[in-house]
C-alpha cells in the first residue's frame, strides 16, 4: 500500500522547524531609548529648578514607578521616574520676570531595549504614552507629553 504525499504538508512542516531553529539563536536586536517625559502642567516656577507634575498630574514625580511595554502590553523595563527640571512653557514670549509659566521635563534612557514597531511608556496613572520605534534616534530624545 502506497501513502499519499502532501508536498505542501511537507513544505510546511520544513518551514515550521526551519523558523523553530532561527528563533532560538537567542539574537534579539536591541535599541537605546532616550525619552523626554514633558509634564504640560504650565506651573509657575523658575526655570530649572527641579520639579514635579502639578495637579492634575502630581502621580508623576521623581520616584514614581513607570513600566516600558510593547504595544501589546509586554513589559520590557521597569524603572522610577527621575526628578524633572522645569523650562519655559513658550520661549517665544520675554515674560520678564523670574517666575513664569513651565513645564517639567524628565529624561528616561532605557539602554538596550528588545527592538518593537511600537512601544508605550506606561505611569501609574494616566493613558499610556505611546511611541513608534520609528522615532528613535541617537540624537534626540522622544517628547513623550503628559497632558
Amino acid at each position: 500500500m502506497q501513502i499519499p504525499r502532501c508536498p505542501r504538508t511537507v513544505a510546511g512542516l520544513i518551514g515550521v522547524a526551519l523558523v523553530g531553529l532561527v528563533g532560538c539563536t537567542g539574537s534579539v536586536d536591541t535599541v537605546d531609548v532616550h525619552l523626554r517625559v514633558v509634564v504640560a502642567d504650565y506651573y509657575i516656577r523658575t526655570e530649572g529648578v527641579e520639579c514635579a507634575g502639578a495637579r492634575p498630574y502630581e502621580y508623576v514625580h521623581a520616584g514614581a514607578r513607570f513600566t516600558l511595554e510593547t504595544e501589546d502590553g509586554t513589559d520590557l523595563a521597569e524603572g522610577r521616574l527621575p526628578a524633572g527640571r522645569a523650562e519655559n512653557a513658550d520661549p517665544s514670549i520675554d515674560w520678564a520676570v523670574e517666575r513664569i509659566p513651565t513645564v517639567c521635563v524628565m529624561d528616561v534612557d532605557l539602554p538596550d531595549m528588545p527592538e518593537h514597531t511600537n512601544y508605550q511608556l506606561r505611569l501609574e496613572e494616566g493613558r499610556p504614552l505611546q511611541f513608534a520605534a520609528s522615532l528613535i534616534s541617537s540624537d534626540e530624545p522622544i517628547r513623550l507629553t503628559v497632558q
